[in-house]
């Protein structure tokens, strides 16, 4: 029986794991943890019962236990964000919480070598320019669970869902976070290797997620928003990464295409174009 309790849980230790990663803003277990709250925000949350770990500001206090009430909050959060994602296949809210208390006591191990450690770590800065890179990625891949949702909600839009997975986070744009008159955004930036015109095509999805987030009498559910984000001519030409292969011509900018050579268009395996147009039931 025991055996069979371990097999059945080692997928969602895995998933766990993948998931923390990504509320984390890691790509990999080596990537280093980002820092817990500073000791006032714990005590505001603690005894003000304000502030606290959210979706997306996610962090965790790495103390000498790991069941603070500032985590149990997380483990908690951590669930809601793992199920929401609907990427994963437990939606047991007690299995999974328990799950992530586990993991966190290796998270807290982690991070005290990480901090013994520090002596070795990259200057200052290039750690601000790392959690600022991992909080971009973090983005673009919850910008892709989301389109990759939308596309299973309406009929005429599966047909494009390979096309989404195929594109990935990397095929999302960018974004760099923005605050005005206290309202926090993100100005969304292009990317050299994509064609424009993908950018509207794909902002439909976007639209239809947000249907996802009212429920039949048409009130908002709760849970988290998506990000406000504002559309810019900018190029982002500080992007990191590869252009992603494998899609049709019309995705690639031409004007970029032209400055290949043939070997790097071969690898780039070209598909053929496809319709940029929605359907009008889509668009209604």
């Amino acid at each position: 029986m025991t055996s069979k309790l371990w097999r059945c849980s080692f997928p969602l230790q895995r998933e766990v794991r993948e998931h923390a990663m990504h509320m984390l803003g890691r790509e990999t277990k080596n990537d280093p943890l980002p820092p817990p709250p500073d000791p006032s925000e714990i005590a505001e949350f603690v005894l003000a019962k304000r502030g606290g770990p959210t979706i997306d500001n996610f962090r965790l206090e790495f103390a000498k236990t790991h069941l603070t009430p500032w985590n149990k909050k997380a483990a908690k959060v951590f669930a809601r964000s793992f199920i929401e994602s609907g990427e994963y296949t437990s939606c047991d809210k007690h299995t999974i919480e328990t799950s992530f208390r586990a993991h966190l006591k290796t998270l807290c191990s982690h991070y005290r070598e990480q901090v013994r450690g520090a002596h070795s770590l990259p200057p200052p800065q290039q750690m601000i320019d790392n959690r600022q890179a991992a909080a971009r990625r973090a983005r673009r891949k919850t910008l892709f669970d989301h389109r990759v949702t939308a596309a299973y909600c309406h009929e005429d839009l599966v047909g494009y869902r390979d096309i989404i997975r195929d594109m990935g986070p990397d095929g999302m744009s960018g974004d760099e976070s923005d605050t005005r008159d206290g309202i926090k955004r993100y100005i969304i930036f292009l990317d050299k290797w994509r064609n424009p015109a993908v950018a509207p095509w794909l902002r439909v999805f976007d639209r239809i997620f947000m249907t996802t987030k009212f429920n039949e009498v048409s009130r908002p559910k709760r849970g988290n928003w998506p990000r406000i984000r504002v559309p810019t001519t900018q190029r982002n030409v500080q992007r990191e990464g590869k252009p992603v292969p494998g899609l049709p011509r019309n995705f690639y900018d031409e004007a970029w295409l032209s400055t290949l050579d043939p070997d790097d268009l071969e690898t780039l395996d070209i598909q053929q174009p496809i319709y940029l147009v929605h359907s009008q039931e889509v668009l209604q």
